[in-house]
């Protein structure tokens, strides 16, 4: 039987009550959820599945998310037939190497749709939850060296069965986390959140027919792969290489190095990472889907913004990841702290797309640093797990500065605000500011990092810290100039300042002991002698650069609160031209 003709109009409004469905999930899960992680920072994402495992649609706060999200589906239907599926069945599932996800506290939950008694689609939800048990408090640390340290692995298990939850499982989960009150809650969270889904689906199913809406599906995703492949056909055939390097494993400082070739032919992509280095002692390798969402997103930035995040784009892109590599790893390889990774792998991709589409690309960018605070809360005694992240910075474009203090890439979850950390934890933050002269230097400037001071006033507290850009600083493109790099500080000001390493876990800290972190920078983009000397006052205006800075970097003198534009003149001209390629403005 053929698929029933389906006009254009009803496959948008079929693709956009997908999308819309998402977005409800999404708003369900961050309004009903319990730990600041999810409620605050919205670490969590949504999607709709067809009932083969092609992604419909996204409602992510975190494009990372999508590598825990990718293969769901087929891991769940491998180990459970697909005919002993019930309406209000509910998996679970956490494992990167036979489950869903890319490290173990991305707990995700699966719901089978059905439509006239017919399996049609899966609602699934992803959150990170704080802590889900291992050797360290929160379930991250970079120095674990293997996936039996990083806390509970759980392949695709039934949580719910026709409806009644199976307590038994939960019991499990509940157990092996250092927080089970809020590891419960946050669940309970997801379930309504693939209730709202589920209710959403089974609406369009029904408004517009099974084999109907099932051919809107097919023309939908057919339409988002022919938008991608016209974008791809608008940009420069060639092959395009770079490299870059993950400047710490985990375990110690390295020079891990990824590159990429991008071929572009016609219509057709291929990101091919041949030449990356074998997977890591630490625990920042990725899985193969991991990579995955971060190729996906970093493409669709570049190629079309406004494409939609389903599989009929990703059918577009061909990506060859070598076996065990630190961009395809293999099991036990440590995952954990895969997150850094794959801000490198970002800036890796949009620096090969540089020498295609300068005008599409960012500068390299300074990724997020991570604090995970536990202890004993004064306050309530009870303990608690806080999982901090503090964001970098992006880089600059060709003709946009970079933005100040965000997180990038596919990481691009919420900072957790001052008032909801000290309300919900023993801490105090005392200083949160940009830091001046911060942003590589170019023709566009890099965006500033930032400086945050935490006072913890925990009990038996304890902080592991991970960064990433700590020893080699974002690249710049086209005569722009590096980021800056980031580093952890320990007791800021006290005169027993100690700088600590990248990587650290389960630091004691002395109630009343104060942290400093000092984030990544975005990098330049083009010649900083060819920025416009009304760019830099006004940085030096907003406090952004500093007069001697700008002196130095920029050659613009000021003076008074005004540019000295013969001095400028002369200090430029001086300088000699310190042009750079035309893609560079420079």
């Amino acid at each position: 039987m053929s698929a029933p003709a389906v006009d254009p109009i009803t496959v948008e409004v079929v693709g956009n009550r997908f999308q819309a469905g998402t977005a409800e999930m999404l708003a369900t899960l961050v309004k009903t959820a319990f730990s600041p992680n999810i409620k605050e920072r919205r670490d969590c994402s949504v999607a709709i599945f067809d009932a083969g495992g092609r992604l419909l649609a996204l409602g992510e706060s975190s494009p990372m998310h999508l590598g825990s999200l990718l293969g769901l589906v087929e891991n769940i239907t491998r180990r459970f037939p697909a005919d002993s599926f019930r309406p209000g069945d509910v998996f679970l599932t956490n494992d990167p190497y036979v489950g869903g996800g890319s490290h173990l506290p991305d707990l995700t939950l699966a719901s089978p749709v059905f439509a006239a008694g017919r399996l049609v689609a899966f609602a699934a939800s992803l959150a990170h939850h704080s802590d889900v048990g291992g050797r360290v408090a929160g379930s991250e640390s970079a120095d674990c060296t293997s996936i039996f340290q990083e806390g509970l692995r759980i392949p695709p298990v039934r949580l719910m069965k026709a409806g009644v939850l199976k307590t038994d499982i939960l019991d499990i989960v509940l157990l092996n986390s250092r927080t089970p009150r809020e590891r419960e809650g946050d669940l309970k969270a997801q379930l309504a959140a693939n209730a709202v889904g589920a209710r959403r689906i089974q609406e369009t199913f029904a408004r517009f027919g099974t084999e109907r809406t099932l051919a809107a599906i097919e023309a939908h995703l057919a339409h988002a792969e022919a938008r991608a492949r016209a974008g791809i056909a608008r940009l420069s055939d060639g092959t395009y290489e770079n490299e870059d390097v993950l400047d710490h494993d985990g375990l110690g400082e390295c020079a891990a190095r990824l590159r990429v070739a991008v071929t572009i032919a016609g219509e057709d992509l291929r990101l091919d990472f041949t030449g990356t280095d074998p997977q890591v002692g630490g625990a920042r390798n990725l899985v193969r889907v991991a990579t995955l969402a971060g190729v996906y997103q970093a493409v669709k930035a570049i190629v079309d913004p406004t494409l939609p995040p389903n599989a009929g784009f990703f059918r577009a892109v061909r990506v060859t990841t070598p076996p065990g590599s630190l961009v395809d790893c293999r099991p036990p390889a440590a995952v954990g702290d895969r997150s850094p990774t794959v801000n490198i792998l970002g800036d890796l991709i949009h620096g090969a797309f540089a020498k295609a589409a300068p005008e599409r690309v960012m500068a390299g960018c300074g990724p997020r640093q991570g604090i995970i605070f536990s202890g004993v809360d004064p306050r309530r005694r009870t303990y608690f797990v806080d999982y901090e992240i503090f964001a970098g910075a992006s880089g600059a474009r060709r003709e946009q500065d970079g933005h100040d203090v965000v997180r990038v890439h596919s990481t691009v979850a919420d900072n957790t605000p001052a008032e909801a950390s000290e309300q919900e934890f023993p801490l105090a933050v005392e200083r949160c500011e940009m830091i001046p002269d911060s942003g590589g230097p170019g023709r566009f400037r890099g965006g500033l990092a930032l400086r945050c001071d935490v006072r913890v006033l925990a009990e038996e507290g304890r902080i592991s810290g991970r960064a990433a850009r700590h020893a080699r600083a974002a690249p710049g493109l086209f005569g722009g100039a590096p980021g800056r790099r980031c580093r952890f500080v320990l007791r800021p000001g006290e005169g027993r300042e100690r700088v600590l390493p990248g990587v650290f876990s389960e630091l004691k800290m002395a109630p009343g002991t104060v942290i400093r972190v000092e984030t990544p920078s975005g990098a330049g983009f083009g010649d900083s002698f060819a920025r416009e000397p009304g760019r830099v006052l006004a940085d030096v205006l907003a406090g952004k650069v500093s007069v001697a800075a700008a002196k130095q970097d920029y050659g613009v003198v000021v003076a008074g609160g005004r540019i000295d534009e013969a001095a400028t003149r002369a200090l430029r001209a001086d300088s000699g031209a310190r042009a750079t390629s035309p893609e560079g403005g420079g």
